[in-house]
């Protein structure tokens, strides 16, 4: 707005300077247009809203629009390809289904302190809740992110620093390959550079335990009943079960466009004092690589091995442990790995083949899962630079420990709009 008001006063002057000069007299007329025109623009921008922000403060905000739609061939598997669903009983009669879940929003602030830059992120999307899809699909907001970041610390809820996001699988299921660590949660988290390629991340992140338990440990006393989150299933609300935070580390080692990483986790698995059983350490390694393979194509593979670390891993909720008969608390051993390979075909088109497999060494029940295998063959196509059309075929199986198995294929094209 400053800027207008100089302009204008030096365009009055150089009007006034046309009354006085025959020579300039023709321009008059031009002079009172351009005149006119910065009172239109001048009224425009004192009439318009503010944003208000802190002296030194970028705020960038972005996101997507995101539209889903899915065809069920054999069982439906809901929003996202949903493998520990699939039941070796039910009939194969899926469906159609479309959505707008993924739709995300998010912003970004950066502030330049006296000692260097502070960024806060903060993200949501619509994986809440599901509501009716007979009126309004009304779907409920969910946090994904929201941390901020200030000389090597960071602090607040994201992805977790066991989780190798760097080298990730793209697919156009939200949900992507089984068997691959995915967790985001509370956290406070240390990285440094040890080495110019080397990065080291140390950090405590929330230890929320989900096991197993009978329904009756023999004294009438309903296991169940401590912590429950969904049937058979405990969650570490209750403080029994989580006295620590879990303690991860990491090193990412980067040299041209390859990346290495490896990470490991280590958990304080505390039995219920109420039933007097003994206590836990569960543990968790991953090791992951992305890297060049030929020209336009890409390698990106994730191992994942532990004891009690069910909850880092696609599909593992609900296996890190089970509570037995005396009360004691037992790890369940499990391991998963999966990639994807890439290639870029042009400019705008993307082809991409992505395998996952889950395995667990202990399970509860018969009908618990024993093993998991799901498979995305990806094409996207980039009509403009904020534009992605996507298509998928998937194929997923579950296997349970009394031998039986069930499998599936879903057919999914997306539409998103990025900006």
């Amino acid at each position: 707005m400053k800027r207008g008001i100089p302009a204008l006063l030096g365009a009055a002057a150089v009007i006034g300077l046309g009354h006085a000069s025959p020579a300039l007299a023709q321009s008059e007329s031009d002079l009172r247009d351009q005149v006119r025109e910065l009172t239109d623009r001048l009224e425009k921008l004192e009439g318009r809203g503010h944003v208000n922000v802190a002296p030194g403060t970028t705020l960038t905000f972005g996101g997507y629009t995101k539209l889903d739609l899915i065809f069920d061939v054999d069982q439906g598997m809901g929003d996202t390809t949903n493998v520990l669903g699939l039941n070796p009983d039910a009939r194969d009669d899926g469906g159609f289904r479309a959505h707008a879940r993924q739709t995300r929003f998010n912003f970004k602030s950066e502030t330049q302190t006296e000692r260097g830059p502070l960024i806060t992120f903060f993200e949501i999307d619509f994986f809440g809740t599901a509501n009716n899809q007979v009126l309004s699909n009304s779907n409920e907001p969910r946090l994904r992110h929201a941390y901020g970041q200030w000389n090597g610390w960071t602090a607040g809820q994201t992805w977790s620093t066991f989780m190798p996001i760097e080298v990730y699988p793209n697919t156009v299921d939200f949900q992507g390959p089984t068997g691959l660590p995915f967790i985001r949660q509370a956290q406070l988290r240390y990285t440094f550079n040890a080495t110019p390629n080397l990065k080291i991340d140390l950090a405590l992140e929330n230890s929320e335990f989900s096991g197993r338990g009978m329904v009756s440990d023999g004294m009438g006393f309903n296991v169940q009943n401590i912590g429950q989150s969904i049937p058979g299933t405990f969650s570490g609300f209750n403080s029994d079960f989580d006295s620590a935070p879990d303690l991860v580390a990491a090193a990412t080692y980067k040299f041209g466009e390859t990346i290495l990483k490896g990470a490991a986790v280590l958990r304080f698995l505390d039995a219920p004092s109420g039933l007097g059983g003994d206590d836990e350490i569960g543990w968790g390694i991953n090791l992951a690589a992305g890297t060049p393979l030929w020209e336009g194509g890409r390698l990106v593979g994730s191992f994942t091995y532990g004891d009690g670390v069910g909850r880092y891993i696609i599909d593992g909720p609900g296996q890190d442990g089970f509570i037995d008969q005396n009360g004691n608390l037992d790890t369940i051993e499990a391991f998963g790995f999966g990639g994807q390979i890439t290639h870029q075909l042009t400019e705008k088109v993307n082809l991409g083949l992505a395998y996952g497999y889950y395995k667990v060494d202990d399970t509860f029940f018969a009908t618990d899962t024993e093993e998991l295998q799901t498979v995305h063959a990806t094409l996207f196509w980039k009509p403009a630079k904020r534009v992605t059309v996507g298509a998928e075929v998937s194929w997923v199986e579950r296997e349970l420990a009394n031998g039986r198995s069930a499998d599936a294929t879903r057919l999914q094209g997306s539409v998103q709009f990025s900006f």
